[in-house]
């Protein structure tokens, strides 16, 4: 990592990684939700297929598939603003069923 980026990554609490897994009937709500949001340049969505987790909340199919389809969203921004963002998301999307992580992100960018 060069020098700039790391003191900027030091002063401003540096980049965060945050990770949303739905259910796919959220997805486009969502989606469209956080292509409102200021602090969110981008972010990707895709399919994914959970394992494990609590057997109570899957239907008859998906325990016999062995797994819940649902979508995972990323986006990385400064850690202050995704943690603003994680909590308007805990707000307007209230037992919704979105599992949801965040992580430092080292270095991130594009390659010119």
């Amino acid at each position: 990592m060069n020098m700039n980026k790391l003191e900027k990554h030091q002063e401003e609490g540096g980049e965060a990684l945050l990770s949303l897994v739905l259910p796919p009937a959220l997805s486009d709500m969502l989606v469209d939700w956080l292509l409102e949001q200021p602090e969110v340049a981008g972010f990707i969505s895709l399919p994914v297929n959970g394992h494990g987790g609590s057997e109570h909340t899957m239907s008859a199919a998906e325990k016999v598939a062995g797994y819940r389809r649902g979508w995972m969203i990323q986006t990385h921004m400064p850690q202050k603003s995704a943690c603003e963002l994680l909590q308007r998301l805990k707000q307007e999307f209230a037992g919704s069923d979105i599992h949801y992580w965040m992580t430092p992100l080292v270095v991130g960018g594009h390659l010119a």
